[in-house]
């Protein structure tokens, strides 16, 4: 079995979580369970970092033994972690006995070597970031990352040489283009190490929270130093000598963009001077933004996620769980993972209405009801199969995963949503209650979308533990990973359990509504190319009852557009009349025949009509 270390970077316990840092771990999180579904031994780490001198200067205010209040703070890390699905092997915490031995041994052995020396640093350092700066690293003299106060420090320390790592560093880095992802990253980095490498502080003489240097206890290993080697720690580094051969090394650094150069420098430059493999992957990610704001506490505009879950439980009328996963849907599926986002109430509101109530939910909800209207809730065979659905099915699966190992969420997610578009639009062709006198016809219908169902969810499991899990358990689905996505899993003759809706719609005032949910603009539909057609020419497909296939002329040109209208019209009375259809639409397969517009009709569950102008209108006229 093929293994996949997985880590996030470890947070700070002085910082209250907001929407911004959990979405790393959910990304982590949906990394791991997707790499779970293929099959793959995941090992997936995080944690706390607890050592810093603003750790220590926050429990000082708070009138508390500095270990005593890590240990409360990173509790409430974990909790939310435990509450968002974090599906974590090892919660990491910098204060866990086995990471001290770690960063004593790893110190100890990088001054043996040569590598760590004592020297004098003088400079700027920000205390709520941990950071040295240069002078020219300082914006409008504050930190360039937090935008905080820095202070002038001048002390002894320790020193790793980095300098001698900056040829190694620069060579591993042109024979891997890809060891730092995304591209930008990857030549910021780069610019960097061909700028020229200084040597760095690892130790502080300032304060004592942390780990001593193990051969001068008046020196306090640097924070970054320490933390860092948590990825080590965490996969048996000097304590199970066959687990950490076996994962490391990580397959995955995910990581925020203002800590690449950490990772993408002095990182590798750590492991190549203790001799270990370096890491095969970093991708550094985006922030975001909440409201077109930057996040901050100062200013007051962050999201509390545990919070933010109740408060739309509540309003959505769902519980915690299903406010969870839909929390988790957003930040997959509204941004290309990488890139800095924008929260906003407005579109997370409208992505729960559009694809969870109207599309996912609302394709279940008909499928089940349909299921006990017509079986009273059995699956029936699958006696005919419907090659179409399937090849779509299995073509989406196809870009899913290569999406997926891309790490394009939204992409991947996207693959899902035509699945679960088709599958609505199925419902509509096919017409089940049109089939009440044609059981097997009926009952493939039937099977297909509740297969259908079947493999969207295991597509949504990375991204949608909680309610996956739900509707994984009404469909009995037991079937094996391996099997997860082979057709014809789903078990006929078992009654399926009865579901309440999953996502009700989500009321929203109605300024709102209008504005994003009914209205499109004039730009919108000016995009539609509508025109009138004539039809020169009509035929049943074979092998489908409702398929008929048109020779339309267009005036200056034909087309053949593909229609399920036959349970409607005969092909003898359609040649001649003229009707609307959309010209600019792109061309689809359907029953292997490429269908090159689309025509328009009013319908419900019992009526059906052609929209055709009430005049003799030229073929090719524009509808406006």
């Amino acid at each position: 079995m093929d293994k996949f270390y997985i880590t996030t970077a470890i947070y700070y316990v002085n910082d209250k979580p907001h929407i911004g840092s959990i979405s790393e771990a959910i990304a982590a999180d949906i990394i791991a369970r997707f790499k779970r579904l293929q099959g793959m031994d995941v090992f997936f780490s995080t944690g706390t970092d607890e050592h810093a001198q603003k750790i220590a200067e926050r429990a000082k205010k708070a009138h508390m033994d500095p270990q005593l209040f890590v240990d409360e703070a990173s509790k409430v890390w974990m909790n939310l972690f435990n509450i968002f699905g974090i599906s974590y092997t090892r919660f990491i915490r910098t204060s866990d006995k086995d990471h001290i031995e770690v960063v004593k041994d790893f110190f100890q052995k990088l001054y043996d070597k040569g590598d760590i020396y004592l020297g004098e640093y003088e400079g700027w350092y920000c205390v709520r970031d941990a950071t040295f700066l240069k002078d020219s690293d300082l914006k409008d003299g504050k930190c360039p990352i937090c935008g905080g106060e820095v202070q002038r420090v001048k002390e002894t320390n320790y020193f790793f040489r980095l300098s001698r790592y900056e040829k190694p560093l620069l060579k591993y880095y042109e024979e891997h283009k890809d060891f730092i992802r995304p591209e930008s990253r990857y030549n910021e980095v780069i610019n960097v190490i061909k700028t020229g490498l200084q040597d760095v502080s690892v130790s502080r003489k300032s304060f004592k929270f942390g780990v001593p240097v193990p051969f001068n206890s008046e020196h306090t290993v640097y924070v970054w130093f320490d933390a860092l080697l948590n990825y080590l720690t965490s996969v048996g580094f000097l304590t199970d000598k066959e687990k950490f051969n076996h994962y490391w090394p990580a397959d995955l650094h995910l990581i925020g963009k203002d800590i690449t150069r950490f990772h993408g420098i002095i990182w590798p430059a750590m492991l190549m001077s203790y001799g270990l493999p370096l890491p095969k992957e970093i991708f550094a990610h985006g922030f975001w933004n909440l409201e077109g704001a930057k996040m901050s506490k100062s200013k007051g505009n962050v999201v509390d996620p545990a919070e933010f879950a109740e408060e739309f439980a509540k309003k959505a009328n769902v519980d915690k769980e299903t406010a969870v996963d839909t929390i988790r849907y957003y930040l997959s599926r509204e941004v290309p993972f990488g890139l800095d986002g924008n929260f906003t109430m407005d579109t997370f509101y409208r992505r729960y209405n559009s694809d969870l109530a109207n599309d996912f939910g609302n394709l279940i909800n008909r499928t089940i009801a349909m299921l006990y209207k017509y079986r009273d809730g059995i699956v029936p065979e699958e006696t005919l199969k419907d090659e179409e659905i399937i090849k779509l099915v299995k073509d989406k699966e196809k870009t899913y995963i290569e999406e997926m190992d891309r790490y394009n969420f939204s992409k991947a997610l996207d693959a899902v949503w035509e699945i679960v578009n088709a599958l609505n639009n199925y419902i509509q062709v096919k017409s089940p209650w049109q089939l009440k006198e044609r059981t097997d016809e009926l009952s493939s219908v039937l099977y297909t979308l509740l297969e259908g169902i079947r493999h969207t969810t295991v597509l949504l499991s990375p991204f949608m533990p909680f309610t996956t899990e739900r509707i994984s358990k009404a469909l009995r689905d037991d079937s094996p990973v391996s099997k997860k996505l082979q057709w014809g899993m789903l078990k006929p003759h078992i009654k399926l359990e009865k579901m309440p809706p999953l996502f009700p719609r989500l009321k929203i005032e109605k300024t709102v509504v209008k504005e994003k949910e009914n209205l499109i603009s004039y730009e919108d539909f000016a995009k539609l190319d509508l025109r009138v057609a004539r039809i020169i020419a009509a035929e049943k497909v074979p092998k489908s009852r409702k398929l008929i296939k048109l020779r339309i002329s267009l005036g200056d040109e034909e087309r053949t557009i593909v229609g399920g209208i036959a349970l409607h019209y005969t092909p003898d009375e359609l040649v001649g009349r003229k009707i609307i259809v959309i010209k600019n639409l792109q061309p689809r397969k359907l029953m292997g025949i490429t269908s090159q517009g689309m025509l328009l009709a009013a319908t419900n569950e019992n009526e059906f009509a052609l929209l055709m102008p009430d005049k003799d209108v030229k073929e090719g006229t524009k509808v406006s």
